[in-house]
């Protein structure tokens, strides 16, 4: 028989640019199909997105739930909304798989529970880690969430770090699963790696980095900016590309002027072909202060990259001191210094070997056959259970 799962995501779909929960949303609900689940989508009707109550996006059935835009007032009203429509449409699926731990997902929990449903509550970061119900500061609304999510049947915890925040914050361990994003392996798997692209992108260069993603202070550029300074000023043998585009662009090309880099750092730019670059590329750089589980990390693990990466959540689960990459302590530019120059110092084959250990740590833990299958054990041992 087959299994229908509702995704309720508190965000817009499809989303301009592709956000990490909802790029994760549209992924399983292209792929979980092929193994015998049925997905649709549920979503608040947000200015900025399609103003249709339903449709489809990408063969995927998305419902939307309008509301009025008023502060406060229009977010009961589509709370409110949420939870009949959960209950008009409880026929037509048989578990709610609700991304991002906020109001819909509480909601999500005393409903399923109302109706007999068993509820997955998926983790991805720094939503739920500030202000939200991992962080003790929140107040009396991240203590009214944390109380309904305990109602759900499994946590879904994308790295570690948040895997131990829920058991801290007195989740039940025995519902919490660490089950990261999923990555198309196969997509990345057979890159082009031509020697012309890499020339014309950044010239001749013995090593090459990488980083794909917003140009944002959380992304804590400058301090990649520094370390890389640090450990290569002066060299014509090395260049640095920054994929993507945002607000902090102007400041990143001043600073890189005002190090005496601005000859080895590309701004390359957004890109809808993120392939071309990372097969140009002999490491990928995450410099983050903070993450729930990159994307990008995955990506770059994906297309048989060695990561120097910040210690930080998700990241620390993937990027082995090593053998996958390089490990520094968030906001640490001196250990980030030291870490590219050991990367600086391995030969083009001693780079692709940690980028093939990288390529099959990603493959065996976050490919799309590795987490749908963990999904599967969850949709389908609590439904035969039900």
């Amino acid at each position: 028989m087959q299994t229908r799962v509702l995704m309720v995501l508190e965000s817009v779909f499809p989303t301009p640019g592709g956000g990490g929960a909802e790029s994760q949303v549209r992924t399983l609900g292209l792929h979980l199909p092929q193994r015998g689940v049925a997905v649709s989508v549920l979503v608040p009707m947000v200015g900025y997105g399609p103003q249709v109550q339903r449709d489809r996006v990408d063969g995927i059935e998305v419902w939307r739930i309008a509301y009025p835009k008023l502060r406060s007032v229009g977010a009961a009203v589509m709370l409110v909304k949420l939870a009949w429509r959960l209950f008009r449409l409880r026929g037509d699926y048989d578990f709610i798989h609700a991304h991002i731990a906020g109001n819909m997902a509480a909601v999500s929990c005393v409903m399923g529970r109302l109706l007999g449903k068993p509820v997955l509550i998926k983790l991805t970061g720094m939503t739920e880690m500030v202000g939200g119900i991992l962080d003790p500061q929140a107040g009396w609304t991240g203590w009214v969430k944390r109380h309904l999510m305990r109602g759900a049947d499994f946590y879904q915890a994308t790295s570690s770090q948040i895997a131990r925040m829920l058991v801290e914050a007195g989740f039940d361990a025995g519902k919490v699963h660490r089950i990261p994003n999923a990555v198309d392996t196969a997509r990345f798997a057979t890159l082009a790696r031509n020697p012309d692209d890499r020339a014309a992108v950044c010239g001749q260069r013995r090593l090459v980095g990488v980083y794909v993603g917003r140009l944002e202070a959380e992304k804590d550029l400058e301090l990649m900016l520094r370390g890389w300074a640090g450990a290569f000023q002066g060299r014509d043998d090395v260049a640095l590309v920054l994929v993507g585009s945002g607000s902090r662009r102007p400041a990143l090309e001043a600073l890189a002027a005002e190090l005496g880099i601005a000859g080895q750092v590309v701004f390359a730019g957004p890109t809808k072909t993120v392939e071309r670059f990372l097969a140009i590329a002999d490491i990928g750089l995450l410099t983050s202060r903070a993450e729930g589980l990159s994307n990008t990390l995955l990506e770059y693990m994906a297309s048989g990259l060695p990561v120097i990466g910040s210690r930080v959540s998700g990241t620390e689960d993937f990027v082995i001191d090593g053998r996958t990459g390089w490990l520094f302590p968030a906001g640490d530019v001196a250990q980030l210094r030291v870490a590219l120059q050991q990367a600086g110092k391995l030969g083009a084959e001693e780079l692709r070997g940690l980028g093939e250990n990288a390529r099959q740590l990603v493959t065996a833990d976050a490919s799309n056959a590795a987490v749908i299958g963990r999904l599967l054990e969850l949709y389908g041992h609590e439904g035969r259970a039900r």
